[in-house]
């Protein structure tokens, strides 16, 4: 007895029947002798169930509880033992485990009291069984057939339950009313986020070509040495283009052309500020060499004057003599 309570506590099966070695969690065969572990832990942990089951209604009956509070213990009872049972390792007792939980978690005309632990259950030994059967499709169409007819079953019972009560009938029906509401007005959301997005892409690509056509025309006026006109052109270079869907983005955009227009406006300035002092020094060149050219030539005049005064002077002397 002792031996079999530390079984219980470290799994339904922890060493091979066959060679008596130790076995890893949730394998079908043996790995030391290649036994197939089928048929053992499902029929073991089914009969464990049915007993610990039956014990309690044993204990129950013999504290002399009775009535709604019999029922009351014996649903919290029967689901911690749910709860709590080891799941067998091969895969063939996990899905005879499935065949005995599937029926309990079933509308049934009696439904089982502790129907959602099983299906709690039901789920973890699933998802266990799927994986030990992940190379058998044949089998896990059964399954998923088994997982569909819980989801039909379910469905029925609120329309069963629905035909009932009035109440739970408009109850459900609002709520279909307000999930389709959600999910149209999610839809429509969708659609218009879509459609603005679609526009946001088309127009920022317009507004590209603009910003870049005023760049090229100022560029062209800068080159022609027409900066005032330069200038003016690029008083234009903004961001103009907005959409709700993408408000962050136009943001970006137009500081990114702010930074440009300054960065080109300073250019502009600086050409022309090199071209004036160009012009300027040109002027002073042309200045410098006119006055020169002209004190040049008014030297040039009195060299003639002085010239012409002393040949007159050296005419009169020689007529005097």
């Amino acid at each position: 007895m002792a031996t079999d309570n530390i079984n219980q506590k470290q799994g339904v099966i922890n060493k091979c029947p066959s060679c008596g070695g130790p076995l890893k969690a949730f394998v079908s065969r043996c790995e030391l002798c290649g036994h197939e572990l089928a048929g053992v832990g499902a029929n073991r942990t089914i009969s464990d169930l049915v007993e610990r089951f039956n014990e309690i209604e044993r204990e129950l009956a013999a504290a002399g509880i009775q009535g709604s509070k019999l029922e009351k213990e014996l649903i919290a009872r029967k689901g911690r033992v749910i709860r709590d049972f080891p799941i067998p390792n091969a895969r063939e007792d996990l899905q005879s485990l499935l065949h005995f939980i599937h029926p309990k978690i079933q509308d049934n005309i009696k439904p089982d009291a502790n129907a959602e632990d099983w299906r709690v259950k039901f789920i973890e030994v699933m998802s266990l069984a799927k994986n030990a059967y992940k190379g058998d499709a044949q089998t896990r169409q059964t399954f998923e057939e088994m997982e569909r007819s819980l989801n039909v079953t379910l469905s029925g019972a609120l329309q069963s339950k629905a035909k009932r009560s009035p109440v739970l009938a408009l109850t459900l029906v609002t709520v279909a009313v307000l999930a389709i509401a959600g999910v149209v007005g999610i839809q429509m959301e969708k659609k218009k986020a879509a459609e603005c997005e679609e526009r946001y892409v088309q127009g920022a690509a317009t507004e590209k070509a603009r910003l870049d056509g005023i760049m090229a025309a100022a560029s062209t006026k800068q080159l022609e040495k027409k900066y005032p006109e330069a200038l003016t052109a690029l008083n234009g270079l903004q961001w103009n283009y907005r959409e709700s869907c993408r408000t962050e983005d136009a943001a970006r955009e137009d500081a990114t052309w702010q930074a440009k227009r300054k960065e080109l406006v300073a250019r502009v300035q600086q050409a022309q500020s090199d071209e004036t002092g160009k012009q300027q020094d040109a002027q002073k060149r042309e200045d410098e060499t006119k006055r020169a050219a002209a004190e040049q030539e008014l030297a040039g005049k009195l060299d003639n004057k002085a010239q012409q005064k002393t040949a007159a002077s050296r005419t009169s002397m020689s007529k005097e003599w």
